[in-house]
């Protein structure tokens, strides 16, 4: 007898917070509550899951190393669909799902009086959250995590996704993102060749829209 295609959401945001205890926003409520549903309807007798890659995206993030030096690391993440039918085989669809990326609360540790006694009582509660990135790409490790997800992404072609770069301010100019990079370029260029390409006049396939003259948006 075939097991039951276990879906395979991001939800490290959610046990954070149910962790730590924390009561969840409204609008993490209703995320949770729609890939609850989706799991609950799914019926694999009536279709295959499918997992539909729409974006793949390289960025440089500015981090700390355990003695408070400025670092830069390159994280993936990575934007998708999930289909499948319910028992009556009708579609049921998950959009936009994000992996790579989860939120996690930032937590503040202060004093109070108790005044019955006069002591002062550690009180941490929530101020905020804070953004972690999952998915470290290294040289070493970059192409073989990419191939890996987009194979494991069974309703996936290649031709279908968008590819970004997402870079911070450098000696090469400001902050920008591109996302006309194609597969090749994707997987085997450094970020520093992402960067080169991405800045390019034409961009990375040297066929993009010239920039105008005020350089502030672009024309055909």
């Amino acid at each position: 007898m075939a097991t039951k295609t276990e879906i395979q959401f991001n939800e490290k945001t959610f046990e954070a917070f149910e962790k730590g205890k924390l009561e969840l926003s409204s609008h993490l409520r209703d995320q949770k509550e729609r890939l609850e549903v989706f799991k609950s309807k799914f019926k694999e007798d009536k279709g295959p899951l499918q997992i539909i890659i729409n974006t793949m995206n390289r960025r440089s993030i500015i981090t700390f190393d355990d003695k408070g030096k400025a670092v830069k690391k390159e994280f993936l993440t990575w934007n998708a669909d999930y289909h499948g039918k319910d028992w009556l085989g009708n579609d049921i669809w998950i959009r936009e799902h994000i992996h790579g990326v989860h939120y996690e609360p930032k937590m503040k540790t202060t004093t109070k009086l108790n005044y019955s006694t006069g002591d002062h009582v550690i009180d941490e509660f929530q101020d905020g959250q804070v953004e972690v990135y999952d998915i470290e790409l290294t040289d070493k490790n970059r192409k073989q995590v990419i191939q890996e997800i987009i194979n494991n992404a069974n309703g996936t072609h290649i031709d279908n996704i968008k590819f970004y770069g997402h870079f911070t301010n450098s000696s090469l100019g400001a902050a920008f993102r591109c996302d006309l990079y194609s597969y090749d370029q994707f997987i085997n260029s450094s970020m520093e060749e992402l960067e080169r390409l991405g800045r390019k006049q034409g961009g990375p396939q040297g066929n993009a829209p010239i920039p105008n003259k005020d350089n502030k948006g672009y024309h055909g």
